[in-house]
């Protein structure tokens, strides 16, 4: 891996020996030159604080609408089938990825992240959808309505909401390039370490779910861009800001 040296003030670029580029645009770039630390952006990030990460999230959806839109509508249509709920998420946040380091998406990255990751994805993805069916199956069957049944069906709730927060910075990871593998084991030990930011996490997408839903079509159309792209945002900050992912961390610098 190669870097240039720009002179102060000015943000990295990083040319990456996989082909997909690296933080070219100054406007997107994650991390300024490394100097003091890892300094955020000034203009996009304020005080580098997570208080921010949603106006952040809006001002990009903003900027970058005429992307999101069409791949948020992408994602409700494909994520139909539930199966594909995990490749057509992973595929989101590749695109999330590749507007942030080069301003456009790069479709052939996308596809290639997809299709290579196909088979963890899916497997990932469906784990979540699993535990919620057989929550909902306790209860339709009314199998959760004794002592035993109750503690199962939170139970699966839990797991399933544990699951999915998990996943996030799985699937965050992978698009970033990261084995499949070490991305779940370094997400479970953040997540392990810093609960706080995956309840945070959880509660937005509710928010943003519940939001969405009441606009009717807002869901199609915004709902898996916002949130995928404030799921990025707060990594990023996070990987920054605790050294945290630290494949993931090495993935942006």
């Amino acid at each position: 891996m190669s870097r240039n040296t720009p002179s102060a003030g000015t943000f990295r670029t990083t040319d990456a020996d996989d082909g997909r580029g690296g933080l070219t645009d100054p406007e997107q770039s994650v991390f300024r030159r490394r100097g003091d630390a890892t300094a955020f952006d000034d203009e996009e990030h304020d005080d580098g604080s997570r208080s921010n990460a949603f106006v952040t999230t809006l001002k990009f959806v903003y900027r970058h609408s005429t992307a999101l839109v069409p791949a948020s509508v992408v994602w409700v249509l494909c994520s139909l089938p539930l199966v594909t709920v995990g490749p057509v998420s992973l595929g989101l946040y590749s695109v999330v990825l590749s507007l942030r380091e080069t301003g456009r998406v790069d479709r052939t990255r996308v596809l290639t992240t997809v299709r290579e990751n196909l088979v963890p994805a899916t497997l990932l993805g469906f784990l979540p959808v699993t535990l919620v069916g057989i929550a909902g199956l306790y209860v339709v069957t009314g199998l959760s309505s004794g002592i035993v049944g109750t503690a199962l069906t939170v139970g699966a709730v839990y797991a399933a909401l544990y699951v999915g927060v998990l996943l996030i910075p799985t699937f965050v990871s992978v698009a970033a390039g990261v084995d499949p593998k070490v991305a779940l084991r370094e997400s479970y030990v953040w997540l392990a370490g810093s609960p706080v930011t995956g309840l945070l996490l959880l509660l937005v997408t509710a928010v943003l779910l519940v939001a969405t839903l009441g606009l009717t079509i807002g869901f199609l159309l915004l709902f898996a861009g916002i949130t995928a792209t404030y799921h990025v945002e707060v990594l990023v900050r996070t990987a920054a800001d605790e050294e945290a992912l630290p494949s993931f961390a090495a993935g942006l610098r």
